[in-house]
């Protein structure tokens, strides 16, 4: 199968806005779908499991949707769809304001309050049934961003912003300076990536980052993550020679 087929499928990016224990979480969505028009209108959010942002939407019952544009920041991207929010504050890192208790990113297209009324388990996501009870235009004249047009013009620039990130411990000028800069990888996992190869490389499948290190990669220790985005082994593909 070429999962990249599926590219071509109409749908945007939104920020995901949701309450923690202590703070807010959030990360980016692509898959939204309004089912209906009535009173109240009614959309379909479908969330990945093992997210955090999953766990805490079935909590809290309740989010925002900040619809991105065209001329969104990369970094802004990189920062809630390849960090996790069990390791960083990642509103923090942006501006932002926060509308009736939650959360919406400074100069997206349009926003949405959702409130959930029924969550269906599938294998990978949750699909969350959601009733709008709020919704407003952006203040930024701006096109939506769409998927396609996310994987082919702004998801190079996102790694790189946010890697960028992470070498200095700043985000961009246009942010607020973060709480604190990002985890520093475990004693398990090398400090950076080694120069060296073995003759193979693996790929996250969502970030694009390559290991092609010293250590095979099937001899990296289980809990080892992606130095970029923090995803599990699993995530990786080997590239063929």
């Amino acid at each position: 199968m070429d999962k990249t087929a599926l590219y071509q499928l109409t749908h945007g990016v939104y920020i995901v806005g949701v309450k923690m224990e202590k703070g807010f979480g959030g990360c980016v969505v692509d898959a939204v779908a309004q089912i209906t028009s009535g009173e109240p209108p009614v959309l379909i959010l479908s969330s990945m499991r093992k997210n955090l942002t999953n766990t805490l939407i079935k909590e809290a019952g309740e989010f925002t949707l900040s619809v991105l544009g065209e001329t969104v920041d990369p970094f802004a991207v990189g920062n809630f769809g390849l960090r996790s929010g069990r390791e960083a504050d990642k509103w923090a890192c942006v501006p932002h304001r926060v509308k009736d208790g939650l959360p919406t990113l400074d100069g997206a297209v349009a926003y949405a309050r959702c409130r959930v009324t029924e969550a269906r388990e599938f294998p990978t996501h949750t699909a969350f049934f959601c009733e709008v009870v709020d919704a407003w235009k952006g203040e930024k004249p701006d096109r939506p961003l769409i998927y396609g047009d996310y994987q082919k013009n702004m998801r190079d620039a996102a790694v790189a912003a946010l890697r960028k990130f992470a070498a200095s411990s700043s985000a961009p000028a246009s942010a607020p300076s973060p709480v604190s800069a990002p985890s520093a990888p475990s004693p398990a996992q090398p400090a950076s990536p080694p120069q060296t190869a073995q003759g193979e490389k693996w790929r996250c499948e969502i970030c694009g980052y390559v290991y092609d290190g010293d250590i095979p990669f099937s001899q990296l220790p289980a809990d080892w993550t992606c130095l970029v985005c923090g995803v599990a082994k699993d995530q990786f593909e080997k590239i063929a020679d």
